[in-house]
């Protein structure tokens, strides 16, 4: 009887590894498929753009960072309308 006992706890540990192993195997697939698909956009030459979280925030320094007018990064940073860069999320 123990000896039933000890092969089905064997027997359903191997099954949850099995099932483990198989989950991270078809999730990792599909991560490698997104990492190939991002990786073509970049030999293709488009730009990804930076997440609004990933800019870096500087603190005003004295009177002048205070007093500067507010102005928009699309003003400041389109210099040449006629080649716009490209963009991973499509906006153009």
């Amino acid at each position: 009887m123990l000896t039933l006992a000890i092969s089905a706890l064997i027997t359903l540990i191997g099954l949850a590894t099995v099932v483990t192993l198989a989950d991270c195997w078809i999730s990792g697939k599909f991560v490698f498929e997104g990492l190939r698909k991002e990786r073509a956009l970049l030999d293709a030459g488009f730009v990804p753009m930076q997440g609004s979280g990933e800019h870096r925030v500087r603190k005003p320094v004295g009177f002048q960072a205070l007093a500067t007018p507010a102005r928009l990064p699309a003003q400041r940073l389109v210099k040449d309308r006629s080649h716009p860069q490209r963009s991973l999320t499509g906006a153009a």
